[in-house]
């Protein structure tokens, strides 16, 4: 048996609504490397967002170190496997993988790498599992190499099958069209060049197979956080990689199953208030290589320092609360998003109320905003002819004392000072 642990989406450095969340990300590394104390799991897979952008603020990076030097002084021996995400710098993540890899911390950064496994063994029986790392396919993550060239031949036959099978690219015959552009053509080639190496493996008897990718698999639900592009030829279909036992994935926050074999870990935070109630988790896998018996990963919940909450009603409720309202006094230590729903608007209610509420982050007036638009949709006069010249100044007036019940004679006298000085400067 052979045993690890995913995760992904890390996102170190992660700030929400201007709040720094480096705090929360150092409890949670610590309750990982809790978890990887037990000697029975034999990796760690990280599946892509290690930070939360290509040039990462220091402390992320200080809190990566750290966490990596904890787990490597407890187990020297487990072999940590890291691909870098669409919000990674791979270059800057890579940095020095050659020399860490000796120390069983594996940086897979080159896609053209994918095809090198780093090779498990089974302390039950000796049996080996293969770990193949796909980090997340840029357009240009492939350029065409002598194999590549050779599969684009008039006879269409792959270069070269090693003696280890047919391959998906023989029994096509050619390389998938246009590989070097769209993610789902990129996942296509490397989905290509994983079967060959698939091959390779076996007949040096790798008896079970683990991919970690970074990429968003077709049917996959976002969870509202992550940063997503528009339409399918982003997609990849989980089909490509039905040749592993497992698919550890990366990229979409809510844990979740993709295809046969793959699953996403999900962030082991919230990084938006939409996710705030889901419940967060690694998860453990365990693969038989004696049975050849599927993967069931198991969730181990992530308890987090503070958590998000949505929290509503009228204003004067969070500015006077009630000692009585037991819904309040328990969230007073979480990051908070309050919605008002007072019809009116309140202005600096952030300021004010985070006086109550030191971790208040977000106030919505849904209900005060929808009121405004409805009042200001016809403004102007009705009895205005077609093509008529609107009173600029006059709209402003009655858009303040819709805000503010009135209108600050100073701000009018203001606006009207500047509107005359932009149309004297757009008279011929």
């Amino acid at each position: 048996m052979i045993k690890f642990l995913h995760t992904a989406d890390l996102h170190l450095g992660k700030i929400l609504h201007e709040q720094s969340l480096i705090e929360d990300q150092r409890y949670m590394l610590d309750g990982l490397a809790g978890l990887l104390a037990d000697e029975s799991y034999s990796a760690l897979v990280i599946a892509g967002d290690v930070y939360d952008r290509s040039i990462p603020p220091v402390e992320a990076v200080e809190l990566f170190g750290s966490f990596l030097g904890k787990i490597k002084a407890r187990r020297p021996s487990l072999e940590i496997l890291i691909i870098p995400g669409n919000h990674d710098s791979p270059a800057r993540l890579g940095f020095g993988r050659e020399i860490f890899a000796g120390l069983g911390l594996r940086f897979v950064t080159d896609p053209g790498d994918c095809g090198k496994p780093v090779i498990l063994k089974d302390p039950e029986n000796g049996k080996s599992c293969a770990f193949f790392l796909l980090p997340f396919l840029s357009p240009g993550a492939f350029r065409p190499g002598p194999a590549e060239k050779g599969r684009e031949g008039a006879s269409g036959e792959a270069a070269s099958k090693e003696g280890a099978g047919e391959t998906r690219a023989d029994r096509d015959g050619e390389k998938p069209a246009g590989a070097w552009g769209s993610p789902a053509r990129l996942a296509a080639e490397a989905a290509v060049r994983l079967e060959e190496a698939q091959l390779r493996c076996q007949a040096q008897g790798a008896a079970r197979f683990v991919l970690a990718a970074h990429l968003f698999a077709a049917g996959g639900r976002e969870a509202g956080s992550e940063r997503i592009f528009l339409g399918s030829a982003e997609l990849a279909d989980m089909e490509l990689f039905s040749g592993f036992d497992y698919v550890a994935l990366g990229h979409l926050h809510r844990m979740q199953r993709a295809g046969e074999n793959g699953w996403y870990s999900g962030s082991p935070l919230a990084y938006s208030f939409g996710e705030g109630e889901s419940e967060k988790c690694f998860l453990s896998v365990e693969l038989d290589t004696g049975t050849g018996k599927p993967p069931a990963p198991e969730p181990v919940p992530v308890s987090p320092l503070r958590r998000l909450r949505r929290v509503s009603g009228p204003f004067e409720r969070f500015f006077r609360p009630s000692p009585t309202d037991t819904e309040l006094s328990a969230l007073r230590e979480d990051y908070l998003e309050i919605s008002l729903s007072d019809r009116g608007l309140t202005e600096n209610a952030l300021a004010i109320l985070r006086k109550n509420f030191p971790r208040l982050l977000s106030i919505r007036q849904d209900a005060a905003l929808s009121g405004l638009l409805a009042e200001h949709a016809g403004l102007g006069n009705p009895a205005e002819k077609p093509g008529e010249r609107r009173d600029t100044a006059k709209d402003f007036e009655e858009f303040l004392t819709g805000l503010y019940g009135k209108a600050d004679e100073g701000e009018l006298a203001l606006f009207r000072e500047l509107l005359a000085e932009l149309e004297g400067e757009e008279e011929p």
